[in-house]
């Protein structure tokens, strides 16, 4: 039982962001934007060494759902490395859990691609679009902290 639960939470984090992707759903989990919450939350805040090559495959997987070229792998990207070469602002990236410090990660990508998306097509839905996209992420991100689920 105990080797069970050893080989459930090793493989969760990989296995739930597989999922999140997979689920994509046009309202609720478009493009599966969701997969974005445990990529951030075990790269930044619970940091594990083995889940890196995932996390930089689940941006992959983010930007073929979305179409972009390698956009979402690139912020991730330089994101992680930011986070990395200052230890003096690890602090305030997990302070509150680090819903600041993923709400300005997502808010940063999401108003780049809604700025570029009504740039090109002058329509205001997608500016909506992004709006409920940073809304949904961010429910999600703090259901994933409340819940305990990710400990």
């Amino acid at each position: 039982m105990q080797s069970l639960k050893r080989f459930l939470n090793a493989i969760f984090p990989f296995a739930i962001t597989l999922i999140l992707w997979r689920l994509s759903v046009p309202v609720l989990n478009p493009c599966g934007v969701l997969a974005i919450v445990p990529i951030f939350y075990y790269s930044f805040i619970r940091p594990r060494s083995e889940f890196l090559p995932m996390a930089i495959l689940g941006c992959f997987l983010i930007d073929y759902n979305f179409g972009s070229m390698l956009f979402w792998t690139v912020m991730f990207c330089a994101a992680f490395a930011a986070n990395y070469l200052q230890t003096a602002f690890r602090g305030a990236v997990l302070k509150h859990h680090g819903i600041y410090s993923f709400m300005g990660f997502t808010g940063a990508c999401l108003l780049i691609l809604g700025l570029w998306s009504f740039s090109t097509t002058f329509a205001f839905g997608s500016l909506l679009q992004m709006i409920w996209l940073f809304v949904l992420t961010t429910a999600g991100y703090l259901v994933w902290v409340k819940t305990g689920s990710s400990r």
